[in-house]
Order: structure tokens, then C-alpha cells, then sequence
């Protein structure tokens, strides 16, 4: 009784995949019609993608992608007559086309009972992919321009991914040619625009394996990181940047050694600044502003005042109209005066203390009045210049001037 039970359940579940395969073939024959009905075979394929008994079959997945690929072909045959089709829609059968190719192709390899592997619809699948793939180039440049940067990523993902197939692996692509370098470049652009960072980075670093537009890609990479916060990274890249790129790290549309001495400095790393800051200067020593940075640093961080003028009066040479050099040769000598008279101010002898007071401390002042007038003359509206000033005529009691710079700053009595 109970073989005749179990012989009756094999029938009735023969007679269920029976019923579903009848969905499979008749999407199958609708697809390879002259004019096919793909809304009819996208009905009876997902009918049969969604019962159990036919789900994971090879078969059904394969005519799923089958029906897809014809939907593609079929509106691309119109685009070379000139003909309107939906591009949006055309592209996604290929990439629908694609992913269920994907599913059919495991399916269609998996040992059988005995341990070998009979395919039936992989020949098709391999030769499918390999006319499909300069299709997902054009598919990727569509979805970018309609500003779908994810789409365009994995429309470009799998122009890269297709000769890296398991079952690809006899066909004849070469994945190594300038082509996918150009794709793997176009790709990071895209995952850079979809903001989504993860994504950025992966891609980013994808292709800067290829040096390929290698300063967009450290550019966007050094931004992404930026975003992210990790400065360590950030840090690297620029690092790298500069080694790689030699003088180009300087080029005004990048800055890679700019951003990379900023960062130093922002991160309290001003010893591996100077030392960027020298490296850059070997390269192209006729960057004024580098010269000013380096006397910042040796003046605040190293308390180096002897090379922080050196390194300013470089930068004038190089750049006489630089305001800035000049107003921080005046800060320093400023600051010269005012720390010597605050000692002089602990001096009981006023003989001595009369002394020190000319001599030193009105020494500094006047050192230091030619550097901030000159500074004043080229931005004349710079009011740490004009403060400066004021209290140099002060303290030197020059009237005349003193009453000149306070009209300028609208200084009342």
C-alpha cells in the first residue's frame, strides 16, 4: 500500500513540473516569434520562476534570460534603422538578460547525481555574453548621462566582470587591453558620483592600479577619504600622489602638495610638513607662497627666526609684490620689540632701562616699520597691517603718521 502511495505522489509531482515546464516552453517559443508578445513571456516565465517546482531549474532561468536578451536585441535592431525605442528599458532587458544568465549558468553546471556535469544552455550563454559585452560600455554611458551614476557603475562593472567568468575562461577576452582601463576609470567616476563613499573608494583604487587619469583618481580618492574623515588615508594618498607625480604634485588644478603640507600642518605634523614643504621647493623653488609657509613654520614651530627671514626674503625675491611676506617679516621683528619691551619694562635703573629702550626695543620698531608699510601699500585694507603700524608710530612718536593710519581706521580721539 504504501508503494502505491509513494508511486501516486511522484506522479502528481510529475504532473506539477509537467504543468510549469508548459509555462517555460510556451515563453520560450513566444520569445523566438517574429514579433514576439515579451509582456505574454515575461508572464509565463516569472510564473514559473516563482513555483517551486520549477524555480531551480537551469531551463527556466535560462529562457528568463533568453526572453530578456531578445527584449534587448529587438529595440537595439531599431536603434540601427533609426528607429525610437526606450533606452532606459533596453538596457535594463540586457542587464535582466545578464543576471539571469548568471543564475542559468550555475544551474546548467552542477554535477548530476553521478558526479558529471551535462550543460545544455551554457554554449549559448557564453556566446550570448561575449556579443553582449560592448553593449554594457554603451549601457554604462546612458545611465551616466541620465545622472543614474549606480546603474552606470554596474553597467561598467560588468563589462570588466564578463572575461572574468569561471565558464568565460576559454573565450577570446582580453581583459587586460586600454579598453578596460578607460571603463575601470569611468566606473570610479561614476561610484564618486553616486556619494556613496564605500562604493568611491572601492572603485577609486580599482583603477589606480592601471595609472590612468591618475591625477582625477587621486584627486577624487584624496576627497572621498576627506569626506570619510580618515586623515590616515587621506594622508597616504597624497603622500603617494606626490611621489608618483613628481612636479606635477604642484600643478594648480590638483595641489596634491598643498593639500598634503595643509593636512600636515591642520593634523599638528609640522616637522613632516617642512620637510614636504623642502622636497616641493627642490622641485619648483619659484613658489613664493611655499617659502612664507616654510618661515611660519620654522618661526612657529621650530622658533628658528633666523630661517624663517631667510625664507621670507626668498619669497620676495621671488614674488616683490608678495604682501604677505612682507607683513610676516614685519610680525616678526614686531614681535621682537614687544617681548624686549616687556623686559625692559622689569628694569629698575631708568638710566638702563633708557638705554635698552632705544637701543633695542625702538630698534625692533623701526626694523620692522619698512616690512608692514610696504605690506599696508599692497593691501592697503588689511587691518592687522594698519594696527601694526598704529602702534609702531606710537611707540616711536611719530604724530604725524600715527594720525594718518588711525583716519584710515577710523580711529576717534
Amino acid at each position: 500500500m504504501k508503494k502505491i502511495l509513494l508511486t501516486a505522489g511522484i506522479c502528481l509531482f510529475a504532473g506539477s513540473v509537467f504543468a510549469q515546464m508548459k509555462n517555460v516552453n510556451a515563453a520560450f517559443n513566444e520569445a523566438k516569434m517574429p514579433k514576439p508578445n515579451f509582456g505574454e513571456a515575461r508572464k509565463s516565465i516569472n510564473e514559473a520562476l516563482k513555483n517551486p517546482d520549477t524555480k531551480d531549474l537551469a531551463k527556466t532561468w535560462y529562457v528568463a534570460g533568453f526572453i530578456e536578451n531578445k527584449s534587448f536585441e529587438n529595440d537595439y535592431n531599431k536603434t540601427l534603422i533609426k528607429q525610437k525605442v526606450n533606452e532606459k528599458n533596453m538596457y535594463n532587458a540586457l542587464l535582466k538578460s545578464y543576471e539571469d544568465y548568471l543564475v542559468a549558468a550555475k544551474l546548467d553546471t552542477m554535477p548530476n547525481e553521478k558526479g558529471k556535469v551535462k550543460s545544455k544552455y551554457l554554449k549559448d550563454i557564453k556566446n550570448t555574453l561575449k556579443n553582449n559585452q560592448p553593449h554594457f560600455w554603451s549601457a554604462g554611458a546612458y545611465f551616466y548621462n541620465e545622472k543614474d551614476y549606480k546603474k552606470a557603475y554596474k553597467m561598467w562593472k560588468i563589462y570588466q566582470d564578463i572575461p572574468e567568468l569561471n565558464f568565460m575562461a576559454k573565450e577570446t577576452l582580453n581583459a587586460t587591453d586600454s579598453s578596460y582601463m578607460q571603463i575601470r576609470y569611468y566606473a570610479a567616476l561614476a561610484a564618486f558620483q553616486t556619494k556613496d563613499n564605500k562604493l568611491a573608494i572601492k572603485a577609486l583604487n580599482e583603477s589606480k592600479k592601471d595609472n590612468y587619469e591618475i591625477q582625477d583618481i587621486y584627486y577624487y580618492l584624496t576627497y572621498v577619504y576627506g569626506q570619510e574623515k580618515d586623515t590616515v588615508n587621506q594622508i597616504k594618498t597624497l603622500k603617494e600622489a606626490v611621489d608618483v607625480l613628481g612636479e606635477k604634485a604642484n600643478d594648480p588644478k590638483y595641489q596634491f602638495m598643498s593639500q598634503l603640507i595643509n593636512l600636515s600642518i591642520y593634523t599638528g605634523k609640522g616637522d613632516d610638513a617642512i620637510a614636504y614643504l623642502k622636497k616641493a621647493l627642490e622641485a619648483s623653488p619659484n613658489i613664493a607662497e611655499y617659502w612664507k609657509v616654510l618661515a611660519v613654520l620654522y618661526y612657529e614651530n621650530k622658533k628658528d627666526e633666523a630661517n624663517a627671514i631667510q625664507c621670507l626674503e626668498k619669497a620676495i625675491s621671488v614674488k616683490p609684490d608678495y604682501a604677505d611676506a612682507y607683513g610676516e617679516l614685519g610680525r616678526i621683528y614686531f614681535n621682537k620689540a614687544v617681548m624686549a619691551n616687556n623686559e625692559a619694562s622689569l628694569i629698575k635703573n631708568d638710566a638702563e632701562y633708557r638705554k635698552v629702550r632705544e637701543e633695542v626695543v625702538l630698534a625692533a620698531y623701526k626694523k620692522s616699520l619698512p616690512y608692514y608699510e610696504k605690506a599696508h601699500s599692497l593691501k592697503p585694507d588689511e587691518n592687522e597691517y594698519m594696527i601694526a603700524l598704529r602702534g609702531i608710530y606710537y611707540n616711536l612718536g611719530d604724530e604725524e603718521n600715527l594720525k594718518k593710519i588711525e583716519a584710515q581706521m577710523n580711529v576717534s580721539e
